[in-house]
């Protein structure tokens, strides 16, 4: 049975690392009207070694007169080109004083608010834009097209104000065929954070559609007008765009090994008529509060995976601990502790039935060795042994079963949940990464440089739990359950050791409160 019990723990820890599935529910909001804060204006001159080396990577011909101009706020700072009018780079500042390159390189093609299609649209991705005024606007003309592009920093929020203005100053009707992009370059360097970059379609049907992985680099088009927003997103932060317009679809594509998202319009122009395709951008962490701050529809970003409604209760109660105690470690202890104590039921009903289980070890062993030779005669001897005693096999395993959408949610939410990120407690710097004790000024395999203390230290808190819950059964053990329960400690610790510091704390608090749930209760006279 004890095997069986391990067996379905480490399912569900790998069932919690490769968790995609989702829950989709949404009320599209009304729009909200823009506000401008104030810009400021540097304009530089690109470096044209590195410039020419990307356009020969994109197979495009770098302009000689390529500059950028750098806006910002006290939330982000933007650099923009000339070059297709368009955002090559965003580092936002973080409330924590933290600041993120979350684009970067973003040119061509691959530059937010970039255009490029069929027709007069052919290579308008790398069309010479001038940047006019200190609000970031730009103006080009071709073939009679006056195209004008404007961005507006949004006050108090991680939200920018797009428009795409285009003007048709011929005699004939023209066509309107061409991508717009509005995410790519997302970043992608901390520990496990390629992993969660996606990209997701919120419809208006309430439903959510992802692209991740490999579905996310091949270049997909989705024709489909019936959405609210496209996002992509990485770990902790996302781009999220909601257009004031219909576009015929979204797309997917690769360039320079980044995945690259925007909206397709289809449509035609007629002469003397102006099109005005406005954008409302959310580019700031994943964040219930914020989201919700740029646009209630945002809020739908906020997903993790298919007990989200779960993972949102959990990530309200580790807020509330932080606003008594203001330190997101204490907070997981006692998030951890309050999940203990709802489960406390369950658990000591669980822990009965092992303790009523390892009474009965003796007694399975002897009817084995009385009819090892005979298996339908052990296996019914084994189950009257379990009717006259009362005992259910399963009852040790179905408690934990009933925990494990709370467990998984737990998982999710300290996992992903970008609060933790440059939250401190005790010596670790980042609740969001591996805590990093002690660095070596060598490197071991499979470790790394660093010397993470807290899963070392749940590797031991998980080696008490094991000899706490043999005590009483050694004797009905077998040498092959003996061995799994001492090694699975170690399998534990391989698993969390470069997960975020967050989750380890929690994993380590549960274990400590488990093992003395088992010496109060499974070993009580």
């Amino acid at each position: 049975m004890e095997r069986r019990l391990l067996l379905a723990v480490v399912l569900s820890i790998l069932v919690m690392l490769i968790y995609p599935l989702f829950i989709a529910k949404v009320n599209p909001p009304p729009e909200e009207p823009f506000l401008e804060t104030q810009l400021v204006e540097k304009q530089e001159v690109i470096e044209m070694p590195q410039a020419e080396a990307r356009a020969k990577e994109i197979e495009i011909e770098l302009p000689d007169n390529a500059i950028s101009r750098n806006l910002g706020n006290d939330r982000y700072e933007i650099e923009l080109s000339n070059i297709g009018g368009s955002i090559q780079k965003i580092r936002i500042n973080d409330s924590k004083k933290l600041d993120i390159d979350l684009i970067t390189d973003a040119v061509y093609a691959a530059g937010i608010l970039s255009i490029e299609g069929e027709g007069v649209f052919s290579n308008m991705s790398s069309q010479l834009f001038s940047i006019e005024g200190l609000r970031g606007n730009f103006v080009t003309e071709k073939d009679g097209l006056l195209i004008e592009k404007g961005i507006r920093f949004l006050k108090d929020r991680y939200a920018l104000a797009a428009n795409i203005k285009i003007t048709n100053n011929t005699l004939s009707t023209k066509k309107l065929s061409f991508d717009i992009t509005t995410g790519s370059n997302i970043s992608n360097k901390e520990v496990f954070e390629s992993r969660y970059i996606e990209a997701s379609i919120l419809g208006r049907d309430g439903k959510l559609k992802k692209f991740a992985g490999r579905n996310l680099n091949k270049y997909n088009k989705l024709y489909n007008n019936d959405l609210v927003w496209l996002a992509l997103k990485n770990k902790y932060y996302s781009i999220i765009a909601k257009p004031d317009f219909t576009p015929a679809g979204v797309f997917t594509k690769k360039i320079n090994d980044a995945p690259v998202i925007g909206f397709i319009v289809d449509d035609k122009i007629l002469p003397g008529e102006t099109k005005d395709l406005d954008i409302l951008f959310y580019i700031g962490p994943t964040d219930s509060h914020e989201l919700e701050k740029a646009d209630p529809a945002f809020s739908r970003a906020l997903n993790f995976g298919f007990f989200t409604s779960i993972a949102l209760v959990l990530l309200s109660i580790l807020k509330f601990f932080y606003s008594i105690c203001h330190n997101y470690g204490v907070s997981i202890i006692l998030l951890t502790c309050c999940m203990s104590f709802m489960l406390f039921p369950l658990t000591l009903k669980s822990l009965k039935s092992m303790k009523k289980l390892q009474e009965l070890q003796p007694h399975i062993e002897k009817i084995r060795s009385d009819h090892k030779d005979n298996p339908h005669k052990l296996n019914k001897e084994v189950m009257e042994l379990y009717r006259r005693y009362n005992v259910n096999p399963m009852g040790g395993c179905f408690p934990m079963l009933l925990q494990m959408p709370v467990f998984i949610s737990l998982y999710q939410t300290l996992m992903r949940s970008v609060e933790l990120k440059g939250a401190t407690f005790l010596w670790i710097k980042d609740l969001s990464m591996p805590d990093a004790a002690f660095t070596l000024p060598f490197t071991l395999p499979f470790l790394g440089s660093a010397i993470n203390l807290l899963p070392i230290l749940m590797i031991g808190a998980m080696i008490v739990q094991q000899k706490s819950s043999q005590a009483r059964s050694n004797a009905g053990q077998t040498d092959q359950q003996k061995m799994m329960a001492a090694v699975m400690p170690i399998v534990f610790g391989f698993i969390f050791y470069s997960l975020p510091s967050g989750l380890v704390l929690y994993w380590l608090t549960n274990t400590v409160l488990t093992t003395t749930l088992q010496s109060l209760f499974l070993h009580k006279k």
